[in-house]
């Protein structure tokens, strides 16, 4: 049995930056349409390593490596074709695992996925691409096939349409793409309720991070309080005016991300003289504390007894009481 293409076929090399689904996942796939002689080199100490492979024409798929062993199943999914393009001489595929290893042929066993750019059966597959598939698979519904057979989470999945390259492939190396919605490690946001205060006031601190984080690392400095390692802080008051910078890393165990947020706080109130002639005049006074200090002399104001900056009641009273005293010579 032989596949027609009748359309540009995508060629897929390996990516040059080797792509991790989940870090904590225990499901590598490899998935081609010439299929040949796949080795596969366990350099990682992954427990309960689950390997899908997916091909159209005969595979020899060959485990081998330090952890070899944490390997507990190989199923291979596809048509065993008859075109032979790897030149392997074969007429089924083979599998060659370390003993005890469950391993598994299926013949073009039923998508668990619908998916009308796909086939209906598990046969073959070569890009991650969206799109029609020539007849193939699209990676989506392989990944779910497998998946669907193992449990456990995708690590990575591996594609391309040529035969499997001959110096094998390493778990290290990684894959070239991550179908479908793969659990992720959190990314972090801090909500706030302002960014801007006056002192004395306070803000509410929260958590906006998404991908369901379980822990929590907040610096807070300058802030009341400093740190907090729980979900939402809450009410945070400064007790000096400035510009502060608060963080937080968002955890699960598929990793971590960080965000920051700044808060300005400012003296609002700034007690201090406001009258423009006083000695101790303060330009950045908002409330005048009736401090203001001025030189004696003509060109002063002499009914200011009280040296406030203003002429009022307070000078009367001061005056009144100081009325029919007898001054100094």
């Amino acid at each position: 049995m032989k596949l027609h293409f009748t359309f540009a076929l995508w060629l897929m090399a390996s990516a040059a930056i080797a792509q991790f689904c989940n870090n904590s996942g225990n499901v590598i796939i490899f998935a081609n349409y010439d299929g040949g002689a796949l080795n596969i080199s366990i350099d990682e100490d992954i427990p309960n390593l689950h390997i899908g492979v997916c091909t159209y024409e005969n595979c020899v798929v060959t485990i081998t490596g330090p952890f070899a062993s944490n390997v507990t199943e190989v199923q291979y999914a596809g048509i065993q074709g008859d075109n032979d393009n790897c030149n392997l001489g074969i007429t089924s595929t083979l599998i060659n695992a370390p003993a005890g290893v469950l391993t598994q042929t299926v013949i073009a066993p039923a998508s668990v996925l619908a998916d009308s750019d796909g086939n209906g059966s598990i046969i073959c597959a070569y890009s991650c691409s969206d799109g029609n598939q020539g007849g193939c698979n699209t990676a989506e519904q392989v990944v779910a096939y497998f998946l669907n057979q193992f449990g456990g989470s995708l690590y990575y999945y591996f594609t391309q349409y040529g035969c499997w390259a001959s110096g094998g492939y390493s778990v290290s190396n990684g894959g070239n793409c991550c179908p479908g919605v793969q659990p992720s490690p959190p990314v972090a946001a801090i909500n706030i309720s302002d960014n801007e205060i006056c002192l004395g006031d306070c803000i509410t601190v929260s958590d906006g991070s998404s991908g369901e984080p379980t822990s929590w690392n907040w610096s807070l400095a300058g802030g009341a309080p400093s740190s907090s390692t729980i979900q939402n802080p809450g009410e945070l008051c400064f007790s000096q005016a400035g510009s502060y910078t608060l963080s937080l890393t968002a955890s699960n165990n598929l990793g971590s991300s960080s965000a920051t947020a700044t808060i300005q706080v400012t003296a609002c109130n700034t007690p201090g003289c406001m009258y423009p002639n006083a000695v101790n005049y303060n330009p950045t006074a908002t409330v005048d504390d009736l401090s203001c200090q001025f030189l004696c002399g003509a060109s002063d104001c002499p009914a200011d007894l009280d040296a406030n900056g203003f002429v009022g009641v307070s000078d009367l009273l001061l005056f009144v009481a100081a009325y029919g005293s007898t001054c100094p010579n």
